[in-house]
């Protein structure tokens, strides 16, 4: 009887241990490392006779000792749930930015509680893994080493160049290209050198007509000149050092840089030698008023907007093609419709224009002339002679300056050699409207549509949206952008049963 009890109560072990197997074999098809953690009961099973049928007590064997009734219990029961795998659908992980999984801590913290859960009760269905750590992404520092100072061309053409680094004045050499290159590379330094060029500019604005009737200022202009010029050599000669030639004169900012200041250098050697006075000089002088640009190479926004117009050239220049040819035909048809009709007869004293009924052609005005000198015949500056002349007046319309003038002349003008009526050719309206909508509003506006997309080119080839951003905001930007980027995938509904019917 004892041996038949054994046999029995082994065989309903099997029988209970089977179904948990085939859950342990299905978990790879879960996601182990989300998990859901809860509290247990360690008094809430127990058999017909009183004892713990136990979740985390006595043997592996014993854990299993459940009865039909007890299990549907243990499933049903609200006070007790054990670490079970969600499915790959139903995982949240995959939108961080859910109220569920705020941060980082949060998850840590599930995850400590975990383990500790999983380490206190045995009755786990599933095995919790480590959770995979995911590695961070390690972004490239910036170098802080000069670059080679000379050409490949150089160096294999001039021996004198091949310097090993490594030893000796080499060793020194690259030393202080080192140093050089840190000081430049100085956020003070930078914001030094803006000072300078700011007090440059407003020194050179100081520079007016009563400058020779104030000495103090003279003077102190003079040698503020002196001393900008020497922090710019000096600035001039640490760059070369640390950028070497090669880096330093293929950047077209440090180009602008090196000829401003070597104006700025001519300038004082001239006033030096004593040669100030030449005419030669006091023209070059003038380029001085170029300082302010070096400003423009400081300031990445500065230098977007630059980059921008000096690469729309070849769009505009396509653009103004276009414009030009649309305007042919507006200055061929104002040359056929009002060529030699804006002459007419003034008054050179009052310059008013004779009535029709006083002067009706030319001829009129000539036998007035001949009575009356005050009288002329004249042309309106702004004509439609020639194909010349409609270009400079059609402009003149396109950006509205003076093109009132323009359009009443020709409203007024009758014919060649007759004096203009007021509001003759009403029709000559149609003319400018026309113009006006599709040589101005439409080809006008084509430079600046160029110019914009340039614009948004430039910010493309330098980092996108985040070009005026710093460090911190792009990595906050871009995470955010990657977050937005996700959408909550719909979940997958838990089947009722374990296996799946058809």
């Amino acid at each position: 009887e004892f041996i038949q009890q054994s046999f029995v109560r082994k065989q309903k072990i099997l029988d209970e241990i089977k179904p948990l197997d085939d859950l342990n074999n299905r978990k790879e098809n879960c996601m182990s490392n989300h998990t859901t953690e809860i509290g247990k009961d360690l008094d809430y099973l127990k058999d017909v006779n009183g004892t713990t049928s136990g979740i985390g007590t006595g043997s592996s064997v014993e854990k299993y000792i459940i009865d039909e009734s007890d299990y549907m219990s243990f499933i049903n029961n609200p006070s007790l749930t054990v670490t079970v795998p969600i499915a790959v659908g139903e995982s949240d992980f995959e939108n961080l930015n859910t109220e569920d999984f705020s941060s980082e801590s949060d998850l840590e913290e599930s995850k400590e509680k975990l383990n500790e859960s999983s380490s206190s009760s045995e009755g786990s269905t599933v095995d919790i893994g480590a959770p995979a750590e995911e590695q961070p992404v390690m972004e490239p520092e910036e170098t802080l080493e000069p670059e080679a100072c000379f050409t490949e061309g150089c160096v294999q053409r001039f021996k004198c160049c091949q310097i090993s680094v490594e030893e000796g004045r080499g060793k020194q050499w690259w030393n202080l290209r080192r140093t050089c290159f840190r000081i430049v590379e100085h956020n003070w330094f930078e914001t030094f050198i803006v000072f300078m060029i700011l007090l440059s500019s407003g020194a050179l604005a100081f520079e007016d007509i009563y400058i020779d009737q104030r000495k103090t200022i003279k003077t102190m202009l003079e040698y503020a000149d002196k001393v900008f010029t020497y922090i710019f050599i000096l600035e001039m000669l640490l760059k070369w050092v640390a950028y070497g030639y090669q880096t330093y004169f293929t950047n077209a900012w440090c180009w602008l840089d090196f000829l401003i200041v070597d104006v700025s250098l001519v300038s004082l050697t001239a006033n030096a030698l004593g040669y100030s006075e030449l005419g030669a000089i006091k023209s070059l002088r003038t380029l001085r008023a170029l300082r302010p640009l070096r400003a423009l190479s400081r300031f990445e926004g500065m230098r977007v907007v630059v980059n921008a117009l000096l690469g729309a050239i070849p769009s505009i220049m396509n653009v103004l093609l276009v414009c030009l040819i649309f305007w042919l035909i507006f200055s061929i048809m104002g040359v056929n419709l009002f060529a030699g009709k804006f002459y007419h007869c003034v008054n050179t004293t009052t310059g008013d224009m004779f009535e029709i009924s006083e002067v009706n052609n030319h001829s009129d005005c000539l036998k007035l002339i001949e009575r009356n000198e005050t009288a002329r015949w004249k042309n309106v500056k702004v004509n439609f002679d020639n194909v010349g002349f409609g270009y400079l007046s059609l402009l003149q319309v396109a950006t509205f300056k003076g093109w009132m003038d323009i359009m009443y002349a020709a409203v007024d003008s009758r014919n060649v050699e007759l004096q203009p009526k007021y509001e003759e050719s009403l029709y000559m309206y149609l003319y400018f409207v026309i113009f006006i909508i599709f040589g101005s509003f439409f080809t006008l506006n084509l430079f600046i549509g160029v110019i914009i997309d340039n614009f948004n080119q430039q910010k493309k080839k330098f980092g996108g949206q985040d070009i005026f951003m710093t460090e911190e905001q792009k990595k906050y930007y871009n995470a955010m952008k990657k977050l937005g980027s996700k959408k909550p995938q719909k979940p997958i509904p838990r089947p009722g049963e374990c296996f799946l019917l058809s």
